[in-house]
């Protein structure tokens, strides 16, 4: 079978967008973006904005050549309705709402948690850059419904026949935003900054290695061609051009404006945002809001709304109570607040619901077993590492009685690690996953024993990972854990970490109430994400912390973002062994041979059961009667996107 055939085979769950009363089947696109991402023998589109999402086009079997997708006729975006019985109608594309005379009106946003505004490009937390992408600035591709790439800040491009020599065409007419100063359009200087800016040593920035890996490497050339053109040159092809370069992933870096920050400095760009997004921002109140307003004429798509508040609201039951008194329009809301919703029956109130569309688990953390890595070495005649670790951030500064799931010996087959391995299968086997799909998500999902594979069925199973389960045994969790010389337990930490999916600390809170079966003491406390993400980049985080996430590009993407010495993030561990598949796995242009890579890799983790997947969960959104539903970006269903696109109510 094709690449193109066997991926539209798969069910992709992501790519189905429900509304409360009926339900739009896309065509099951989320990876079949990878006939668009391979280097090597597939054309590689940028679909343009408001056109119908074209199927992967095979190319010549030598090289890659990137083109501008041809324009199709628009087709108009899903309006929910309260209908009980679902009616089936033409999957939703990336096609904004008929044009009105000029933005009006304000919208209302509740999100769990916004973080701290910063600006400079490699100073940025998960939050702030992530908003960044949806808002304010723009990559270089984004992402349709159904997972096409979109041009945006690249227009086109294309690979030479040796995949090693990639150009890029930029927009002329992007203006950057205004608000502190006029810095002209976005050019290849800005392009070429931002790249680098994002890739120094010691980014703290989710793409930032990634970024360097692909584009800035030691011998890597980024060219400026002319003023809109830049040209790329690497010692080898990669399937990650599209991959670390597209909104609204975690792992995407955004454009930044070079003369602003020679203007400004480092000191004035980590306090003003310039960007050349739909939405500018105004003004910034650390844990209360953030406010924009809609750009005029804006050079891809003016918004809807004059004016857009972001409010930072922790508590699910302040944001409950916001949008029941219609001071929010819309937000993130876990499955109980959900049922709140509903069960108050307001008028006007609408859903949008994406089946399959997150997944929650566990971080277990204190298995750094790569601290030799020569990333986190200092090279002669540098400052400091490409990825610096922090103080007591190997393995060995963490392992025994303290954290007895982590090995005082890297050697998978030595006796130290069949211990710690004997504690971390204890740990998974007492969780009752599908109590938790019952009682937190109300039955709307499934238990999940491997992460970051939802939304890529029928690869899962073409691999057998179906068939890997955590059965639920208490007795066989306290054998395992008398076996490891645990009779009685032990005790760990776990942050109750607040993540754009609502729900993830009630998972945590649920599971530690199971641990205590067996004698697992869960101390309990919660920390918001911004102050506990720097263990994630420091390498220093001990325990457990809770978490979410939604469906990848594919699961290389997030093993490489999560789990490499290479990234600036990781979530609690790193092999040598791991780190060969994943070194291999980034820079594979077979497709076959990369999901293969990507199968072991799954199988390494639930063996040695490095982490806790938990359960994934559909992820519902409702709608004041001040808005209507939209078509979002694929993968973006814990912040939503397309922000610009959000229509008002007729």
């Amino acid at each position: 079978m094709s690449l193109h055939g066997a991926l539209l085979a798969n069910r992709y769950l992501l790519a189905n967008f429900n509304l409360e009363g009926f339900t739009v089947p896309a065509s099951r696109g989320l990876t079949a973006l990878l006939g668009l991402l391979l280097v090597l023998g597939l054309f590689i589109a940028c679909e343009e904005e408001a056109t119908a999402v074209p199927t992967a086009t095979p190319a010549p079997a030598i090289a890659p050549t990137a083109t501008t997708a041809p324009t199709q006729a628009a087709t108009a975006a899903p309006v929910a309705t309260a209908a009980a019985t679902p009616v089936a109608t033409p999957a939703p594309t990336a096609t904004p709402p008929p044009a009105m005379t000029g933005p009006t009106g304000t919208l209302n946003v509740g999100m769990p948690e916004l973080g701290p505004g910063v600006f400079d490009l490699p100073n940025q937390g998960y939050e702030q850059f992530k908003f960044d992408s949806i808002t304010t600035h723009e990559a270089m591709f984004a992402t349709s419904p159904d997972g096409a790439v979109l041009a945006r800040i690249v227009q086109d491009w294309s690979a030479d026949p040796t995949g090693l020599v990639y150009t890029f065409h930029l927009p002329d007419n992007a203006q950057w935003h205004t608000g502190h100063g006029d810095w002209g359009l976005l050019d290849a200087d800005d392009f070429i900054f931002s790249l680098e800016r994002v890739s120094i040593d010691g980014t703290t920035h989710s793409a930032g290695g990634h970024i360097r890996r692909i584009f800035t490497c030691d011998a890597c050339a980024l060219e400026k061609i002319d003023s809109h053109t830049v040209q790329l040159t690497r010692p080898r092809p990669t399937p990650e051009i599209t991959w670390r370069s597209r909104s609204p992933t975690g792992s995407a870096s955004a454009f930044h404006s070079k003369k602003h920050f020679d203007s400004v400095g480092e000191e004035g760009a980590l306090q003003q945002s310039v960007g050349t997004g739909p939405w500018e921002l105004m003004e910034v109140k650390s844990g209360d809001s953030r406010t924009m307003r809609a750009v005029e004429d804006h050079w891809r798509r003016t918004p809807n709304f004059e004016e857009m508040v972001w409010f930072d609201i922790s508590e699910d039951s302040t944001r409950l109570a916001n949008f029941l008194s219609g001071t929010i329009d819309t937000g993130s809301f876990g499955p109980d607040q959900i049922q709140a919703i509903k069960q108050e029956n307001m008028a006007g109130v609408k859903f949008m619901t994406f089946p399959g569309a997150a997944d929650y688990y566990l971080n277990l953390e204190g298995q750094q077993y790569l601290p030799d890595h020569p990333w986190h070495q200092v090279e002669p005649g540098a400052e400091t590492a490409r990825i610096p670790l922090g103080e007591n951030a190997s393995y060995l500064d963490h392992c025994g009685p303290d954290a007895p799931w982590v090995s005082c010996d890297r050697d998978v087959t030595s006796q130290e690690w069949a211990n710690a391995q004997k504690v971390r299968l204890a740990m998974n086997h007492s969780i009752d996953r599908q109590k938790l799909v019952n009682n937190l998500a109300f039955g709307d999902g499934d238990p999940e024993y491997v992460t970051y594979w939802i939304g890529h069925d029928g690869r899962f199973k073409e691999f057998g990972l179906d068939q890997l389960v955590y059965e639920y045994d208490v007795d066989k969790a306290r054998r395992l854990l008398e076996e490891a010389g645990y009779p009685d337990g032990f005790d760990i930490d776990m942050a109750l970490t607040l993540r754009p999916q609502a729900g993830a600390v009630e998972a945590g809170q649920a599971v530690a109430t199971m641990w205590e079966e067996v004698g697992i003491r869960a101390n309990q406390f919660n920390e918001p994400m911004s102050s506990f993400r720097p263990k994630f980049v420091r390498r220093t985080a001990l325990g457990v912390n809770t978490h979410s996430g939604t469906p990848p590009i594919e699961p290389m993407t997030n093993y490489a973002s999560f789990f490499s010495a290479k990234n600036a993030l990781n979530f609690g561990f790193e092999h040598p062994m791991l780190q060969e598949q994943i070194d291999k796995g980034t820079l594979e242009i077979n497709d076959d041979a990369r999901w293969a890579l990507s199968a072991e890799i799954a199988r390494f983790i639930f063996d040695n059961a490095m982490q806790l997947p938990l359960y994934t969960v559909s992820a519902t959104f409702p709608l004041s009667p001040k808005i209507d539903a939209w078509a979002i970006m694929a993968g973006a269903n814990d912040w939503l996107s397309n922000w610009e696109d959000v229509p008002h109510r007729q």
